[in-house]
């Protein structure tokens, strides 16, 4: 028998610092992304604040479909406003939420307010009200047949104009694209810091660190922190 040649299998080395230089151009990258990013976003076409004059007025309704909500503007004074929050049959509502600077009260005219919180579900009936803290997530919600109607602040001045000038926004956007969705973490990378209003299940150091990661491509995308065109009281 003839003898067979056989070959060699020849083993690549690894080089270490092939992954060493990918990480580094990686950081680097970042770094580029975000310095300029910023400088484009911040300083050279910085997004002009909101009007005062598109925000929402005494009379106005704020609807979403999305939610199941309608919530009537009845009073403005002050930069805080008044409104009565209807539930409609159903309603999912908003996601786990949480305000830093503003507490939220509740206080039930008519059917029963679901209220999920941290610890679990709370139901608010007639003529009862709760107070959520600022800092706290919840979720109002209406499983029932039946409509919810709650008086935000039993009269008293208890959401920040601007909060609900922010909802205007955000219920038109969520209407038109359906719901939440990966274009939301964009548009709160730039309209979140006039809203104030974090998911609860995020906590805030990754929120903060979250907008500052997206602003820059936010803005490259062609999202801005005030749609005028979207306000109940167009500019």
């Amino acid at each position: 028998m003839s003898d067979q040649h056989i070959p060699e299998i020849v083993v690549a080395e690894r080089r270490p610092g092939h992954a060493a230089f990918i990480g580094w151009s990686l950081v680097l990258t970042l770094f580029v992304y975000l310095g300029f990013g910023h400088i484009l976003h911040q300083l050279i076409f910085p997004l002009a604040p909101p009007d005062p004059a598109t925000y929402p007025r005494a009379g106005d309704e704020l609807v979403s479909l999305s939610e199941g909500v309608r919530q009537r503007v009845l009073a403005v004074s002050d930069g805080w406003i008044e409104s009565e929050l209807e539930l409609l049959p159903g309603a999912a509502g908003p996601p786990m939420h949480y305000h830093r600077a503003f507490a939220e009260t509740f206080s039930v005219t008519r059917g029963t307010l679901y209220l999920e919180l941290p610890d679990g579900v709370v139901q608010v009936g007639p003529g009862e009200r709760y107070q959520v803290a600022a800092g706290v997530p919840h979720r109002p919600f209406n499983p029932l047949d039946e409509p919810v109607t709650v008086r935000d602040g039993d009269g008293a001045q208890s959401i920040p104009l601007s909060f609900a000038a922010c909802l205007v926004q955000l219920y038109s956007l969520m209407d038109e694209r359906g719901g939440e969705g990966p274009w939301m973490l964009l548009q709160m990378a730039v309209l979140d810091p006039i809203c104030d209003s974090h998911l609860g299940a995020v906590p805030g150091p990754v929120m903060t660190l979250g907008r500052i990661l997206l602003a820059p491509a936010a803005r490259l995308a062609g999202y801005r922190n005030y749609y005028p065109e979207r306000s109940l009281h167009p500019g």
